[in-house]
């Protein structure tokens, strides 16, 4: 006769106190996209406290909903409260995150993707009991918008100031002139800022999902760098339309379908003397030390996106925490990669990886 488990009372009432928090940050995160949306933060940041009703004339939303909000994340300690002359604040430290779109800090991309991410909920319990994916056609396109959002965060603060002078000798040939194709350029926000930042070199995006690349001529054009930049539906794993000498992907590999022939692909139309930039989600080469806030943020992102759309496709799988270390040394060995060098510029977050014939 087996005897039930000693619950540790403690314990169990940290859980529940834990879990509690958890429900409350998820409620806040959906008030905050929504701020996000409508521009709530980037009123009280420029326009000062506000109550209710002139937050609402302010941005043209509703008052009762207004005054919902504000004391929503007011209890939620996002927002100062002022009880006598019931108007609200957003503090100074909080601006950065939640406000000001230049930010490296700045989350509204993440808010916007996340609240996306969630919407094919019944289809994603389907995919759980009888396998397969949810589809990248089924989620709104405002994830996209999110998503580009959030990666440009990176693109505007990282990638030309530490990401590149990280890898001397990738920065030296975009200087000298080089063909540069990046495959999985969503809608093009990291070419665009190389394009304007490397007048010497050829750069080409490519995407496989149609919806991302609308419209990524049309800016290129319009920042008149039509000559020198442009954009096609393709995938990565198939044929590319010629060889390059730099060839980057952006979190793009653990969302492949099919990753190994992805990066043979890569490899295959490299030039000799070419180099492949691999920028990655950082995570552990044991998954079960993939542990803590940022890691449960991954995997919950992988379940709702990366990996459920890989599956939709009869794909991989990988999933956000799919490309530690070992795996990027081992699909780059077997795609017939000699060197790999890790950037310096890589950190918790993201790993950045030059990959050479």
């Amino acid at each position: 006769m087996t005897g039930k488990t000693p619950i540790d009372k403690e314990r169990a009432k940290a859980f529940l106190a834990r879990f509690q928090g958890d429900l409350a940050g998820a409620m806040a995160a959906r008030m905050c996209a929504i701020g996000d949306r409508l521009g709530l933060f980037k009123s009280l940041n420029e326009q000062g406290p506000a109550s209710s009703a002139e937050l609402a004339q302010r941005t043209g939303i509703n008052e009762r909903y207004a005054r919902e909000w504000l004391q929503g994340l007011a209890a939620a300690g996002y927002l100062d409260v002022d009880s006598q002359r019931k108007t609200y604040t957003l503090p100074a430290e909080h601006v950065m995150p939640l406000a000001d779109e230049d930010s490296p800090l700045f989350q509204g991309g993440i808010l916007e993707l996340l609240a996306h991410a969630q919407t094919p909920f019944e289809q994603l319990v389907e995919a759980f009991k009888n396998g397969g994916g949810v589809a990248q056609a089924h989620f709104h396109p405002n994830l996209y918008h999110g998503m580009s959002r959030s990666s440009g965060v990176r693109y505007k603060n990282l990638l030309l100031q530490q990401w590149l002078p990280s890898m001397p000798d990738v920065l030296a040939r975009l200087e000298r002139g080089v063909s540069v194709v990046d495959i999985g350029c969503g809608k093009g926000s990291a070419l665009m800022r190389m394009a304007e930042a490397f007048p010497r070199s050829n750069f080409l995006g490519i995407d496989a999902f149609a919806p991302q690349v609308e419209g990524a001529n049309a800016r290129a054009e319009a920042a008149g760098l039509s000559g020198r930049l442009k954009f096609a539906v393709g995938d990565g794993a198939e044929k590319l339309p010629a060889n390059y000498d730099v060839i980057f992907t952006f979190d793009v590999i653990h969302d492949s379908p099919r990753p190994r022939e992805a990066m043979a692909n890569i490899r295959a139309h490299l030039n000799p003397d070419g180099v492949y930039v691999l920028q990655e989600i950082t995570s552990e080469d044991d998954m079960h030390a993939n542990i803590g806030p940022m890691a449960a943020m991954k995997y919950g992102m992988s379940l709702h996106y990366c990996m459920t759309t890989s599956l939709a496709q009869g794909g991989a799988g990988l999933g956000t925490c799919g490309m530690p270390e070992k795996m990027v040394r081992e699909l780059s060995n077997e795609a017939g990669f000699s060197r790999v060098v890790k950037s310096p510029a890589s950190g918790d977050f993201f790993s950045l990886y030059e990959l050479w014939p």
